[in-house]
């Protein structure tokens, strides 16, 4: 797994690395058959209705050239991450499980169609 961890510098701190790092660990062990890379980042923005939050963006690509964004904005670093990682494997749960109803669905090339058989010889009837 390829992690890159980015934002303001005021809200990375050595806890809330070591908190992604640990999610992505989950994340890696949850789908150990997908190839996962991802980039986080966290910021510290002002909403004039809520207030000072911190922001937690997650962009995660998959293998099959999928991917997976999402955001959260919480009073609390903790819980954003928390929140921005548990909805990614709900998501990743989705996609895997619509990539199996897919293939399913599709018919397989490897049988090949039966070749067509004269059954009879076609008779003249005379009167």
């Amino acid at each position: 797994m390829v992690l890159k961890i980015g934002g303001d510098l005021l809200a990375l701190d050595a806890t809330i690395r070591r908190q992604i790092e640990a999610e992505a660990r989950k994340l890696v062990d949850r789908f150990p058959d997908e190839p996962i890379e991802a980039q986080v980042t966290v910021q510290e923005e002002f909403d004039p209705v809520h207030g000072h939050r911190v922001r937690c963006e997650l962009s995660t690509k998959l293998g099959a050239g999928r991917q997976i964004v999402v955001r959260e904005a919480r009073k609390v670093a903790a819980e954003a991450i928390t929140e921005v990682f548990t909805a990614a494997r709900r998501n990743v749960r989705r996609l895997r499980r619509q990539n199996v109803l897919n293939l399913a669905a599709v018919p397989t090339a490897t049988t090949a169609p039966k070749p067509a058989t004269v059954r009879g010889v076609a008779q003249i009837a005379t009167r």
